[in-house]
């Protein structure tokens, strides 16, 4: 694994600052490594990096290596946020999200390795969303009929109403093809909250986080993440949370429910899912959201009911 500027040391998990972790567990070497958003947009003389950890236990860390250090010349400059990693035909391939350069939109591209901790390397064509869309968070997802998939969120800074959409990946997960599917206007969902910047003087409505999860009575249910007004959730914090989605027909294609219940109300999201080592689900989550600054990876237990996921 690449060294990067730095200090490799073993740190806790509530040590590490990050949002949107993701955890890729790798039984080969009975480890976890450990990504997210930590060296986003650069800072001094240094250019914006993913970082890893790699750790035994979800709670003693050895990093951060660097996971991706971009070339020069390429096309992501700032906004390195949410990576996630999948192996995929004996390689592994990272979606990503990077803000282009002036005049170019943010969108998910895909680098890939032959490790899952890296050093990964440019390998889709640029961004895989549409080009003049501004987008992030992108995942991945392979149909039972071998297609596939990136599901994505088309950004509130212009679309007012915030969606998260799905597109067509070439088998060589290159380039995207095909019109883009609707899963959800955030707009229409009864719990969320408009969420402001005022610094561009916009108003919208946030989509995050899109995961996929193939449940076992067949249904695809996405988690996904916003903000909710207060007193809705389990715990009423009014902050950010996760939301699921439901496909009965297991299909990208829906159609979609959405339901009112939240997985999560308690400042806390930007989740996915991963099998431990030992075989128990847990949901990879940042905690606490807000204040910035204080955003920590939380692995939780999680449990498949008959009517979808239950935090233990």
């Amino acid at each position: 694994m690449k060294k990067g500027f730095r200090t490799v040391q073993m740190v806790n998990r509530e040590d590490i600052h990050m949002r949107d972790p993701f955890v890729f567990p790798y039984p080969e070497e009975n480890q976890y490594y450990l990504f997210g958003t930590t060296f986003a947009d650069g800072c001094g003389d240094k250019d914006p990096v993913f970082e890893v950890y790699v750790g035994k236990d979800l709670e003693t860390w050895e990093g951060p290596y660097i996971a991706f250090d971009p070339p020069q010349g390429f096309w992501g400059v700032r906004h390195y946020w949410a990576p996630e990693v999948f192996k995929i035909e004996g390689r592994f391939y990272m979606f990503a999200t990077f803000k282009g350069g002036i005049g170019e939109h943010r969108g998910t591209g895909i680098l890939a390795a032959d490790h899952p901790g890296g050093p990964y390397s440019p390998h889709s064509d640029g961004a895989v969303t549409p080009k003049d869309w501004e987008c992030l968070d992108g995942t991945f997802y392979e149909d039972q009929e071998g297609q596939r998939w990136m599901i994505f969120c088309h950004e509130w800074t212009q679309e007012y109403e915030g969606k998260i959409k799905a597109i067509r990946l070439t088998r060589d997960l290159k380039q995207s093809f095909g019109e883009p599917v609707d899963i959800l206007n955030a707009a229409e969902m009864r719990w969320i909250r408009l969420f402001g910047d005022p610094r561009i003087e916009k108003q919208g409505y946030l989509t995050d986080a899109p995961f996929l999860y193939h449940a076992q009575n067949g249904d695809l249910l996405m988690l996904w993440s916003s903000y909710s007004v207060p007193n809705y959730g389990d715990k009423g914090y009014g902050g950010y949370t996760v939301a699921i989605a439901r496909s009965r027909s297991g299909s990208i294609e829906g159609p979609w429910i959405h339901e009112d219940q939240l997985l999560m109300d308690r400042n806390a999201g930007h989740s996915s899912l991963f099998t431990g080592l030992d075989g128990q689900t847990f949901l990879a989550t940042h905690y606490p959201d807000t204040p910035h600054g204080s955003e920590r990876p939380l692995f939780l237990p999680i449990e498949e009911t008959a009517d979808g996921l239950k935090i233990k």
